[in-house]
């Protein structure tokens, strides 16, 4: 259960969390030791009031540093129900508004679940080392399809 700045409070739980795709490419030459790794990430958040869930795909694809080698890439989602979803829903519509401070607490649980997935797929492979950096979910742009 988590407060809102408008003290309306959501409840919402993790139902699910998926490995949605894998990509790992060989690099042509071996990478030298102090490699530093660029990291895309891209978040998507469908809402299914029906069945009062968020959905929050995360994607992460990891370049050389010169972002013209894509060494891997790595999709996964975050599901959470959300109990009270119809009070998130304006009158007469079927777009769920949520408040900012909400939307980042998804976000955030999704980057986190992410860089353990990536934790574990990498295990054993020459990025094994490679972890998702810390990440402010704030900074993430908002853009909704119409």
């Amino acid at each position: 259960m988590k407060k809102t700045n408008k003290e309306q409070q959501i409840a919402f739980q993790i139902k699910g969390i998926e490995l949605l795709d894998f990509k790992l490419n060989q690099p042509k030459q071996p990478l030298p030791v102090q490699t530093t790794f660029n990291f895309n990430i891209n978040l998507e958040q469908r809402i299914s009031p029906e069945n009062k869930l968020v959905i929050v795909i995360t994607t992460v694809e990891i370049l050389n540093e010169n972002n013209n080698v894509l060494l891997a890439s790595v999709k996964g989602s975050c599901i959470f129900e959300v109990a009270n979803i119809e009070e998130f829903l304006p009158e007469g519509s079927q777009k769920v508004s949520f408040p900012d401070n909400i939307l980042v607490s998804f976000n955030s649980i999704s980057i986190s679940t992410m860089r353990g997935i990536m934790f574990s797929q990498f295990k054993g492979t020459y990025l094994h080392n490679t972890v998702l950096p810390v990440i402010d979910p704030t900074s993430f742009i908002t853009k909704s399809n119409p």
